[in-house]
């Protein structure tokens, strides 16, 4: 085995289970009573999954790793790429110009906060903007929109027609936060996952299906 194990979690669970997260950190769930003999014979069975993964993790490349916050690091926003700057003499906290992304040199301590303050104004600006565009054009009803933190779920909706997506799907290309509002927006009237959601879905967004495979493959990029 020329890969590590970060992490082995026994519990009461009945079944093995490997998670791979996406810095290609392995975690391994396994019963209590597990023998060292089993895992070794789970793991042999599941080694090709497991390299896989790991080879397309380190595709990636340096967008993959945890974000320091310093000058030269890329940051995604709708789609395209900015190099961090700190600049002298700038009036707002967070600023795009050109292909920089430039903060003000009076928060070289917390600059991790600023942008994401950033990310979370723009985002309900623009989510706001695309929500009430189709809501309004496919006569859809909702209650509010509001903006999480969550590192997972792009989107939900409640059972009182509350909207909510994540301020990372700021990152994304505009074609995909549209996707992510229509898909919300159609669990308001289809609570499913079924055929008949997915129907209403691609009378909006003929290529939703497209959208979707950009989610799968590029999901990792949004993260800060």
């Amino acid at each position: 085995m020329d890969y590590e194990i970060e992490k082995v979690i026994k519990s009461n669970r009945k079944t093995f289970c490997i998670e791979i997260n996406d810095y290609g950190k392995i975690i391994l769930r396994i019963p209590k009573n597990s023998s060292d003999l089993e895992i070794e014979k789970f793991l042999n069975k599941h080694k090709n999954w497991i390299y896989k993964k790991l080879k397309v993790i380190e595709r990636r490349g340096i967008e993959l790793y945890p974000k320091k916050f310093i000058e030269g690091e890329r940051f995604l926003f709708l789609g395209k790429f900015y190099k961090l700057k700190i600049v002298e003499n700038q009036k707002e906290k967070v600023l795009l110009k050109n292909n920089e992304i430039n903060v003000s040199d009076k928060h070289t301590t917390d600059v991790r906060k600023v942008i994401i303050e950033f990310y979370k104004k723009k985002a309900f600006e623009i989510i706001s903007e695309r929500v009430n565009f189709y809501s309004k054009k496919y006569d859809y009803k909702y209650n509010k929109i509001k903006i999480t933190s969550a590192n997972k779920r792009f989107g939900s909706c409640t059972n009182k027609g509350n909207l909510n997506f994540t301020f990372r799907l700021i990152m994304a290309p505009i074609e995909i936060i549209d996707y992510v509002v229509v898909h919300e927006l159609v669990h308001l009237v289809d609570k499913t996952h079924k055929k008949s959601f997915y129907e209403k879905v691609e009378k909006i967004l003929p290529d939703y299906q497209k959208r979707i495979k950009w989610l799968n493959e590029n999901s990792y990029l949004l993260k800060i």
